[in-house]
């Protein structure tokens, strides 16, 4: 079976990626073992935390921002081949760097976290030209953007079956699957 896609959230700092990632998490990693196809464990990769620890070197030139992005493609990749569903909440304010991405963390849905206003000469963003999913952040409350992810990651997870040893939850531990 194939693995779990790398979930990765992309939008405009400040559109909700980080909200969004870690109700998921605390979503499926509350679910009861065999009840739901999202009962495992999430790791999330939160562009902030990321600076903070695998890229403290680097600036937010285009460059460097492209530099932090593969270093957490990578580290996607590496924790989705160990059985890990993984949540990515960092910017990639480019499309040339996403094509790139999708290359070294593949299979990735890209998810377009969207919120107007946000734009500025200091936050340069391209919005996704075609994005697997849409999160419209001005329509939907925080609850409504959850529930629209879920059933995303639901349908996928119906989709392509339990991936072969992913960790999921049960009362407390984990557990490899298949």
């Amino acid at each position: 079976m194939k693995r779990f896609p790398v979930i990765w959230l992309t939008g405009n700092a400040g559109a909700g990626k980080t909200t969004l990632a870690f109700g998921i998490r605390d979503h499926c990693n509350e679910q009861p073992f065999g009840d739901s196809p999202l009962a495992r464990r999430v790791i999330i990769l939160d562009g902030d935390e990321m600076r903070a620890t695998i890229s403290t070197d680097e600036g937010f030139s285009p460059e460097d921002r492209r530099r932090h992005n593969l270093r957490v493609a990578r580290l996607a990749n590496l924790l989705a081949e160990h059985g890990f569903l993984v949540i990515v909440s960092v910017i990639a304010p480019f499309e040339r760097v996403r094509n790139e991405l999708q290359s070294l963390c593949n299979p990735t849905k890209w998810i377009y976290i969207k919120r107007e206003g946000l734009e500025g000469t200091d936050r340069p963003y391209e919005p996704p030209s075609k994005p697997d999913l849409t999160i419209d952040n001005d329509v939907l409350s925080i609850e409504e953007a959850r529930k629209s992810l879920i059933a995303y990651l639901m349908g996928l997870a119906i989709g392509t079956g339990k991936p072969k040893g992913m960790p999921v939850k049960k009362t407390g531990h984990v557990i490899k699957v298949g």
